[in-house]
């Protein structure tokens, strides 16, 4: 990448959001994390995180109950601080997270293997360069 994108990564597990950021950031991102919750609980702290670092991607973890979180997520990308940004959605069970809320983007298995870590980067990079191209 030629010039530092911004991504956030909003993970249930902080030692996985750390594997992401550090799996990111070899690759020329510049990361910054939180836990799913954080960003549930406390939203006047998230909109300030935004404002600050002005991440282009979200790479968003969905977590059980499944149909709770991508009703949450739907509204959370509908706010002025999320609308101009792309996400990337993983969890811990893909399957089961499409199946639950019959969505039909992508979902990237994490488990926190280094292929996991890999196919987030891949994705990010691609939510990226895609994102991009609409706006320019």
């Amino acid at each position: 990448m030629t010039s530092a994108v911004s991504v956030a990564i909003f993970n249930s597990s902080e030692d996985l959001a750390e594997l992401l950021r550090d799996a990111l950031e070899q690759n020329g991102f510049v990361a910054i994390t939180a836990r799913v919750d954080y960003v549930r609980r406390a939203r006047s702290d998230v909109k300030a995180l935004m404002e600050q670092h002005d991440p282009l991607v979200v790479v968003y973890d969905l977590i059980p109950p499944f149909v709770r979180q991508w009703n949450f997520v739907t509204h959370l990308r509908q706010t002025a601080d999320f609308v101009r940004r792309a996400f990337v959605f993983t969890s811990a069970n893909a399957a089961a997270a499409r199946n639950d809320v019959g969505h039909t983007e992508p979902i990237v298995e994490v488990l926190g293997r280094d292929a996991d870590c890999q196919a987030v980067v891949d994705a990010v990079k691609t939510a990226a360069a895609t994102w991009k191209a609409s706006v320019a």
